[in-house]
Order: structure tokens, then C-alpha cells, then sequence
């Protein structure tokens, strides 16, 4: 019955109601998928540039002594692809009359590289060396660097180029460095540092050689943190006598855990939308081709056709429409919207965004759509078969 129904059926309206749901499914998909995307850019930001996976401090002294052997004996364990240490400094940047408060980070170029992706984002001079002196790599919402679009452009030095001259002052008094490189990560948390050299801080303050207010720890794809965490724990009670504390990056993740959740939030108001509009088409169509038929749906039951094989035919016609709308709607995405969106990513305030093709998300979204449009065969087709034969076939 349903197979005859959809044959005899207006091919318009066919095309038409698996084209709404092609649109619905897409809607479903792109839009999360999207989204999902940039909450995996941000999170990755994070990791890359402004937090690792791990970052260790001393439980109860200002800074990790012995820093270089932690590090090296955190390199040793199972699961981790690469330590660093670093010491954070408070500092204020002055160039001309113009100044930024910054934190001033210390680090050895070649071991923080191995940890964090700076030196990848680099608009202006090179990156740091590890016997650098009087020289400090900043990040462009410190520099300004001419770029009047950056976000905290008007607090940064706003003119200041590799090669240009800056005062920095700390709490041991003040030095002049010249900026070898600018970096712009085009995330705002990080790119509000600024860097010299280990090297250059031994010189600075000879009493704080080896070591550091922070060691950062990068994993392998599929590492058990936990079991890190606990190993280094040890490592700094046994071997070193210092007690450690430790932060994930998804601690480090701020005021923009809130923005992540909010997208969650979005995604599913979204979604829900776009079911409501499964829901509302199938629903019309369904009524309205019942409506035409009601007297002939009145006949089928008067020659013994039961009312559950009448209701099961409509649903089953739904189910049919739902699948061809979502077979096309994912081969669409799939062959040709992921690979334009690729090619012309959105651009998020922290980069460009592709979409996050999850076959888990693609299959349930055809499994809710098909549930949806069961549900909205279901009641219109349920509501007709309860009228009386009789009134059921003398209707006008």
C-alpha cells in the first residue's frame, strides 16, 4: 500500500517533501558540525600555544627547583611526547610613551618548541635562539605591529615592528630588548606574551639558574593523563622532596569554557529547530494527502483492510521519505559541502574552522529524523482511522 501510494503518487510533492528534508539534514549536520569545530580550534589553541596538556607548579614554593632534571625525568614517562619548563615574570613594556603590561615568559627555545607551536605563528623577524641576549619575542597584541584590526590594538604598543627597540621592566629593574620576532596565534590569550631567553634570564638573576615557576607537559594521541599526573606526582615527592599541583587545559580553558558550553546550548536549539521542521512537513503532507483520501481510506476499511495495515502504510511512507532525503542530504555534505568549507573555511576570531565530520552524529541525526517522521505519519494517520466508516466514506 505505501510503495502503490508513493507511485500513483504526485511526483512534485515527492520531490518536494525529500527535498525539505535534505535541507533538514543538512541543517542537522552542518550547522553542530560547524560549531563542534570551533570548540576543537579553540581547545586545540589552548593546548598548542597557551597551556599544553599539563602544566605543573610547586605546591607550596614560588618556583620548581632542579627544573632541567624534572623535566627530563617527566620526559621518561610513559605517555608523554615532550616537557618544558618555563618562569612567568610580571612585567610592563614600554615603547616611545606608549606601554602594555605583559607576562614575561622565560624560556629554551628548542625544548618550548617541542611543546608549544609559537614559533609556527610568526608574522614578523625570527624566533627565538637559546643564546639570544637582549632580545624578546612578543605577541602581536603586545606589539600592535600596525595591525589596527587586532582585537586589543588600542591598549598594545600599537607601532612596535621587529627590530624596534623596548624598555622592559620587572621587579629587578628594567633592560632594553630588541624585538627579534612578532607571533600572532590569533587567540588572544596567548598572544598577549612575550618571551627571552633562559639564557638571557641566568644573567639577569644568576640566583634562579635551573630553576622554573611552571613545567608544561604534552601527551601522546591516546595517553591515560591520569596515570601521568600520578607518576609525575611521585616523582616529585620521592626524587625531588616537592609536593606538585597540577592544572589540565581544559582548567586553563577560562572564561572560554562558558563560550564552549554555549555552544553546546546552540547546537542543540538548533537541532531541535530543524526536527520541529522534519516534524511540521512530514506532518502536512501526510494530513493533507489523508484528507484528499478520506474517502477512500473509509472504503479499503469497509472491505476488510484493517486500520493498523492503513496507519503502518503512511508511517512506512514517511520512513521511505526520510530515508531518501537523508541519503542524499549526507552524500551532499560529505562530497560536497565538507570539501567546499574546506576550501573556503569560516574564520573565527582564532582562526579558520572546518567541520567536524563525526559518523556518530550523522548516524543518529538520520536515526532522530526517521523517529521524527514516524511520529509525524503516525498521528495524522492514527487520528483518520478513528473515524467512523460510515462518516469516513460519505465525507465531502
Amino acid at each position: 500500500m505505501a510503495l502503490k501510494s508513493l507511485a500513483r503518487g504526485d511526483v512534485r510533492v515527492l520531490l518536494l517533501t525529500v527535498s525539505m528534508l535534505i535541507l533538514v539534514y543538512i541543517n542537522l549536520v552542518f550547522t553542530p558540525s560547524l560549531l563542534v569545530g570551533a570548540v576543537e580550534k579553540v581547545n586545540e589553541k589552548t593546548r598548542n600555544t597557551l597551556s599544553a596538556d599539563i602544566a605543573i607548579h610547586s605546591d607550596n614554593f614560588p618556583v620548581i627547583v632542579k627544573a632541567e632534571e624534572m623535566v627530563a625525568a617527566i620526559d621518561q614517562i610513559d605517555g608523554v611526547a615532550a616537557a618544558c619548563a618555563r618562569t612567568s615574570l610580571g612585567s610592563e613594556i614600554h615603547h616611545g610613551d606608549d606601554r602594555v603590561t605583559a607576562a614575561l615568559y622565560v624560556i629554551d627555545p628548542d625544548q618550548d618548541s617541542r611543546v608549544f607551536e609559537i614559533s609556527q605563528y610568526l608574522i614578523e623577524g625570527k624566533y627565538l635562539e637559546p643564546g639570544d641576549r637582549n632580545k624578546v619575542l612578543l605577541g602581536a597584541q603586545i606589539a600592535g605591529a600596525d595591525r589596527t584590526d587586532l582585537e586589543l590594538y588600542s591598549s598594545s604598543l600599537m607601532t612596535v615592528h621587529a627590530g624596534d627597540n623596548v624598555t622592559i621592566y620587572t621587579a629587578n629593574g628594567s633592560m632594553e630588548f630588541e624585538v627579534k620576532g612578532i607571533f600572532y596565534t590569533e587567540f588572544a590569550q596567548s598572544d598577549i606574551r612575550a618571551y627571552i631567553t633562559q639564557t638571557q634570564y641566568n644573567t639577569m638573576i644568576p640566583a634562579m639558574q635551573d630553576t622554573a615557576t611552571s613545567i608544561y607537559v604534552k601527551l601522546n594521541r591516546g595517553a591515560d593523563r591520569d596515570s601521568v599526573i600520578n607518576t609525575t606526582q611521585q616523582l616529585g615527592l620521592v626524587f625531588f622532596r616537592q609536593p606538585l599541583k597540577f592544572q589540565t587545559w581544559e582548567d586553563a580553558l577560562g572564561v572560554l569554557k562558558s563560550m564552549t558550553k554555549s555552544f553546546d546550548q546552540i547546537i542543540v536549539i538548533l537541532r531541535t529547530t530543524a526536527l520541529i521542521v522534519a516534524a511540521i512537513t512530514i506532518f502536512i503532507v501526510t494530513y493533507v494527502d489523508l484528507v484528499n483520501k478520506r474517502r477512500q481510506i473509509g472504503i479499503e476499511r469497509a472491505i476488510g483492510i484493517t486500520s493498523a495495515s492503513i496507519v503502518a502504510s503512511y508511517v512506512i511512507r514517511a520512513v521511505i521519505y526520510a530515508a531518501f532525503g537523508i541519503l542524499a542530504a549526507a552524500l551532499i555534505f560529505r562530497y560536497v559541502v565538507v570539501p567546499i568549507e574546506a576550501e573556503h573555511p569560516f574564520h573565527f576570531p582564532f582562526g579558520d574552522i572546518m567541520l567536524a565530520v563525526d559518523v556518530s552524529t550523522l548516524v543518529s541525526s538520520a536515526f532522530i529524523l526517521c523517529g521524527v517522521a514516524v511520529v509525524s505519519a503516525f498521528i495524522p494517520a492514527y487520528q483518520t482511522v478513528r473515524t467512523k466508516i460510515i462518516d469516513a466514506i460519505w465525507s465531502t
